[in-house]
């Protein structure tokens, strides 16, 4: 895929365009990918520039895997749109808000945990309950592709786990209400509350191609442009790369180019 530094010219045609966004995935885009979610924290570059953007830009929206909640506490922007558990929840007014049909999974949810629990008992494997979402860590174990086997196997056999969406990440398995609603729905959504012409979506992993596929389907209406850029590590899925209009090479790009697009929207067109 063409590195994004070397279209820049294409990019800014898109960023002139106003309304504009910027959609930008979490962990591994904007925060450096660590050995558990709490030990993540936002590069203190992009929160500059993610922080300048929001007083030039019609929407400045994180879309995370993590609860709504805990995308706000961790990047602190007043101003930012927070979008939480892959799209099925929105930060409004100081709490969450989830499509009806959603809320009614939590006690589903809770009960594939407990059903995991004792199933999933294997060190370097936690459960983590993100209230309508269950997120199954194993990076911290020390033969991670058997676990990931022993994973799925489980998951199989458990009828209520089967009940729910089962997505997988790099080095997590994510349990979701089994709804319409991802990323792609969001964004989506985002694009046309805001009424948006143009907007970037940053993101790293699988759950992120279904944004990058909104982009291109929101791309053929005559008054919208987007560019849907992937960030790429070794754990960057290939599906993920093949969908990616642009690239850049992990958060320190990141840094670069959100340090170009304050520049850049701070200069007169």
């Amino acid at each position: 895929m063409p590195y994004a530094f070397e279209h820049l010219d294409l990019i800014e045609e898109v960023l002139r365009r106003s309304p504009f966004g910027l959609i930008t995935d979490v962990d591994g885009t904007i925060s450096q990918t660590a050995p558990t979610p709490q030990q993540a924290s936002v590069s203190p570059l992009c929160y500059h520039y993610l922080s300048l953007l929001c007083s030039h830009l019609a929407l400045v929206a994180a879309m995370s895997g993590r609860p709504a909640a805990e995308v706000k506490y961790m990047i602190k922007i007043d101003g930012m749109v927070y979008m939480g558990n892959h799209g099925l929840e929105r930060w409004t007014e100081g709490h969450s808000e989830f499509p009806r049909d959603v809320q009614n999974y939590s006690k589903v949810v809770k009960d594939a945990i407990k059903e995991l629990t004792p199933l999933l008992s294997i060190p370097g494997v936690t459960i983590e309950d993100k209230g309508i979402t269950a997120t199954i860590h194993y990076r911290l174990c020390p033969e991670p592709q058997s676990v990931e086997k022993v994973i799925l196997a489980a998951i199989e056999d458990s009828p209520r786990v089967r009940s729910l969406r089962v997505i997988q990440e790099r080095m997590a398995i994510d349990l979701l209400p089994p709804v319409d609603v991802n990323k792609g729905m969001a964004t989506l959504d985002l694009i046309q509350g805001y009424n948006l012409h143009g907007c970037i979506y940053l993101g790293n992993d699988t759950t992120d191609i279904d944004a990058f596929r909104a982009i291109h389907a929101a791309s053929h209406d005559l008054n919208f442009q987007g560019f849907a850029i992937g960030i790429i590590t070794q754990e960057t899925p290939e599906k993920l790369v093949v969908e990616a209009d642009f690239t850049l090479n992990g958060v320190n790009d990141v840094e670069r180019f959100l340090m170009w697009m304050s520049q850049t929207v701070l200069l007169p067109s």
